[in-house]
């Protein structure tokens, strides 16, 4: 199957940043500012664009002890106009064990009483032992790395354990073993279209699925019928494979988007904002 084209067959392309950014007056922007000053910086990011990209002024809802309120209400110059959610497809699991990594190196350098310099890479499929196991885990490695100073060349990787791989370096600070890299974990897609691989994503999460039965709750206490879904897209992890790369992306399949939502937002950090609605489709916004 020959590759994609990723600058053809693009979405459609909307106002762009700095276009958004001419159509909002000054003192909206001081009043948006203000409301978030507190805020956490997911909230705070997304009502940002939202505000930009929708003209509407968000305001936090959860907060102040709400149970089960939703994330930021939308408001025109004429009151309530829609509400929002905002979440993260980031790999809690991937993320606890990135942090990890860097304990387990930190334990094999303690056992470790050989005499070379290593760099440790953890390729596709690594994952982290529970804490208990992970002493375990450094003893059998810096073992593995103490039989290796003697019969490696030092052009040769050497298997310490499944899917862990180690480098000769240079010895420069004396013995030691550092941390090179990590496989980001993120699972080849295939020929899957990218819009069937987000519809199934949106269709099976539990993590959306509850952020979709708050929207639908909070929509009826105040009484509205626009919902908006704001996701960040992680790069890592199971669901890093999300993370669209090109406008191109948003032609290629099918899209379902799960009711109640009447909007999604995607915000990958990638300099493009991309946004579903009932009644225009997939737009992209260059920020």
């Amino acid at each position: 199957m020959p590759r994609r084209n990723l600058l053809q067959g693009w979405c459609a392309e909307g106002v762009t940043l700095t276009g958004a950014l001419e159509g909002v007056p000054a003192s909206s922007h001081q009043a948006r500012e203000s409301e978030f000053a507190s805020a956490g910086a997911d909230e705070s990011r997304a009502a940002l664009y939202l505000h930009l990209f929708t003209g509407s002024l968000p305001q936090l809802e959860d907060t102040a002890g709400r149970q089960s309120a939703v994330d930021l209400t939308l408001h025109s110059n004429y009151g309530l106009v829609g509400i929002a959610e905002v979440t993260s497809t980031l790999d809690r699991h991937f993320q606890r064990d990135s942090g990890q990594l860097r304990r387990l190196v930190a334990s094999v350098n303690a056992e470790y009483a050989g005499t070379g310099a290593w760099s440790l890479g953890f390729e596709y499929g690594w994952s982290m032992p529970t804490n208990t196991q992970l002493p375990g885990l450094a003893q059998r490695l810096s073992a593995e790395l103490e039989r290796a100073d003697a019969s490696t060349n030092d052009d040769e990787a050497v298997t310490l354990a499944e899917h862990v791989l180690a480098y000769r370096v240079e010895q420069g600070l004396g013995p030691r073993v550092h941390l090179a890299s990590w496989s980001a974990n993120v699972p080849t897609s295939a020929d899957t279209p990218y819009l069937d691989r987000l519809s199934t994503y949106l269709a099976e999460s539990d993590l959306i699925a509850r952020k979709l039965a708050k929207l639908a709750a909070e929509g009826e206490r105040l009484g509205t019928n626009s919902l908006h879904l704001y996701l960040l897209m992680a790069s890592t992890g199971v669901d890093g494979g999300l993370l669209p790369s090109s406008p191109s992306f948003f032609t290629w399949g099918r899209f379902a988007c799960p009711a109640p939502a009447t909007d999604l937002w995607l915000d990958g950090g990638t300099g493009e904002i991309y946004h579903w609605s009932q009644d225009t489709g997939w737009v992209f916004h260059r920020v």
